[in-house]
């Protein structure tokens, strides 16, 4: 007969294989279980990388969008800058002819101004050399005789 040291390892061996198959499909469910999770999570993750790329995209499109209005924005001043200079250089041209013109016509002003008072002046000392040239070569008859001429002459005009 079989020792009772056997019928021990054949008890133990069919307890054991009795608890794996019982555990071995309890371990195998959860291990499908965890590898069904681990399949989700990367799935998920898969999913969350491809939205992130395309929010990468997305924005990379708006950055380079946004470099090229920017760009246009400052080609755009510098333009305006450029009209806005030329304009006050014309501006400032024509404002330095105006001065000059208005500073030739003062100096003119003034020649004229001066040349009238130099010959008012000039009259004013002819008349009074002719004055007292005339008085003192004048006695009262010829000074007579010279008024008597004047007033004929006057009426002649009148």
């Amino acid at each position: 007969m079989i020792n009772e040291g056997v019928w021990v390892a054949l008890s133990f061996i069919a307890f054991v294989a009795l608890v794996w198959k019982r555990a071995g499909s309890a371990l195998s469910a959860m291990f499908d279980k965890r590898a069904d999770d681990i399949r989700k999570a990367l799935d998920e993750a898969h999913q969350l990388r491809e939205e992130a790329q395309a929010e990468l995209t997305k924005y990379q499109k708006l950055n380079r969008e946004a470099m090229q209005e920017a760009e246009q924005i400052t080609a755009n001043a510098v333009a305006a800058a450029e009209v806005i200079r030329e304009k006050a250089e014309e501006n400032a041209k024509a404002a330095i002819a105006r001065k000059q013109q208005q500073a030739t016509a003062k100096i003119k002003a003034m020649e004229a101004e001066a040349v009238a008072e130099l010959r008012a002046r000039a009259a004013e000392l002819a008349i009074t050399a002719a004055g007292e040239l005339i008085t003192s070569k004048l006695d009262d008859k010829s000074g007579t005789e010279i008024i008597r001429k004047d007033i004929a002459s006057i009426r002649k005009i009148s």
